[in-house]
């Protein structure tokens, strides 16, 4: 009686410890370290992401958020389909593909105000855009983008001409070099990318009254594992309380508002194309999820 006893009571402890052990572990993100020193353009997201696993501690318990060693998207894409471990959470855009072999949070987490393109030009060519009335007008331009970036098939399914580059700042000096007439930026990288390098290549210029649109919705996602999806659902979680009480709102207006400020988002000339890459799962209908230049207050 006394060795069931205690076998009972062995076992009630190892359930114990199993349950506390799980209690006591910690969520751990692995996102991608920026691409070098001036790479800045992802605080913003990281913020929203921490934020939400902040505000969820009270229910899922401690987290992590490490940085990886430095990795393009398609290594990332590589390493969360096949759950190696190395990274646990990348910010990309959708494609068909990582919605069947992924897990997303559907919620843009930039509000699409990436979505929203200014071109990066040479200061000497601004005068060659004074005269464009169309989107046929801006097909006789060459766009620079990185290789393998969703954007590249975007433009290329809508009739335009794309030069690609393998490194984020070798696209810099390409434009500088002739490579392209415009390095298309989004509006929230432009400032600090333009910022951070005019003293280098002072032919660089912020063209000064176009917006080049399409619904570019950047998520976080993460690998379809057990694992993948607890994580989703905690970051979700957060995301979602900050959406309900302005949390949300008050990061983008932290990081966003004088970009969109001082590009003028509101006065200038929109032109639209289509992403023929997004599927029906694509939050439309909840506006609050979307940025709109013209109704921004």
């Amino acid at each position: 009686m006394g060795t069931h006893r205690s076998a009972f009571l062995a076992i009630l402890l190892l359930i114990a410890s199993v349950a506390e052990s799980h209690a006591r572990e910690v969520m751990t993100y692995i996102y991608d370290a920026p691409e070098s020193s001036l790479d800045v353009r992802y605080l913003y997201h990281w913020e929203i992401l921490r934020t939400a696993l902040e505000r969820t501690t009270p229910k899922w318990g401690a987290y992590r958020m490490v940085p990886s060693g430095f990795m393009t998207e398609r290594r990332q894409a590589f390493e969360l389909k096949n759950a190696t471990g190395k990274l646990t959470v990348m910010y990309l855009s959708t494609t068909p593909d990582f919605e069947k072999s992924l897990i997303p949070i559907r919620i843009p987490v930039d509000k699409n105000l990436g979505g929203y393109c200014v071109f990066l030009i040479r200061a000497d060519d601004q005068r060659r855009f004074a005269s464009v009335r169309s989107i046929e007008d801006l097909r006789r331009f060459s766009y620079g983008l990185g290789l393998g970036w969703i954007d590249v098939d975007i433009l290329k399914t809508n009739g335009f001409n794309v030069v690609t580059g393998s490194s984020y700042d070798g696209l810099f000096e390409m434009l500088v070099n002739k490579r392209f007439d415009i390095f298309l930026r989004a509006a929230t990288e432009v400032l600090d990318e333009y910022a951070q390098r005019k003293k280098a290549l002072p032919a660089l210029h912020i063209e000064d009254n176009i917006i080049f649109y399409y619904p570019l919705p950047m998520y976080f996602w993460f690998p379809k594992t057990d694992e993948g999806r607890r994580l989703a659902a905690r970051a979700e979680d957060g995301m979602r309380m900050m959406i309900a009480d302005g949390t949300y709102d008050r990061i983008f207006d932290k990081y966003q508002r004088h970009k969109i400020e001082q590009l003028h988002l509101k006065e200038r000339r929109i032109f639209k194309i289509d992403n023929p890459f997004l599927g029906p799962e694509t939050p439309f209908n909840d506006k609050r999820l979307w940025f709109d230049p013209k109704t921004y207050k």
